[in-house]
């Protein structure tokens, strides 16, 4: 009974026909970006072996308290790119940042470099992208051949003479394979 007074419903109003077919439309479309991005993301996310974040308890980093990323290393033949991922707010004093990164081996080799980046222009505009916090991604190294497979340990502290630094709200490490091109 319900059956018959639907499709006597759909046969005296064709528009619900439209509707259905649009709906069906919109669905396939909704369903197709789904499976496009989601493809994007994968095939992007492929060349990417480790990329975190360290959050510092409102937005201040304190020299004490160094921000310490473990990278696992399975394939030593080939090329990756490393870079730092900082995120400041508008509550930042300085143009700059200076970073002093301490870089240990499986073997238990350490290096320690010193970095130092522009975060604004000299008219005080950010570089990073973002509106109240800004990203801003930082080459720190580019075709890095790692010695040996196995886990590398990044320590980063901050190198300003401030403590604690007011305004940085994280800062990240992110490793790519390098891609043929």
């Amino acid at each position: 009974m319900i059956i018959i007074r639907i499709r006597t419903l759909i046969r005296d109003h064709p528009e619900i026909r439209i509707n259905s077919k649009a709906e069906m439309r919109n669905t396939f479309f909704k369903l197709s970006v789904f499976i496009l991005t989601f493809g994007g993301i994968v095939s992007c996310s492929q060349k990417e072996v480790f990329f975190d974040y360290y959050t510092f308890a409102n937005a201040e980093w304190n020299r004490d308290n160094p921000a310490v990323f473990n990278v696992n290393i399975t394939n030593n033949s080939k090329p990756y790119d490393v870079s730092l991922e900082i995120r400041n707010n508008d509550d930042y004093p300085f143009s700059n940042i200076w970073l002093f990164i301490d870089y240990q081996t499986p073997g238990g080799n350490l290096r320690t470099d010193t970095v130092g980046a522009d975060l604004a222009d000299i008219y005080g505009k950010w570089y990073g992208k973002g509106l109240s916090l800004y990203n801003l991604s930082i080459p720190y190294e580019t075709s890095v051949l790692f010695p040996d497979t196995g886990t590398y340990v990044y320590t980063i502290h901050q190198g300003m003479r401030e403590n604690p630094l007011k305004g940085i709200s994280d800062i990240g490490l992110k490793v790519l394979k390098k891609t043929d091109e």
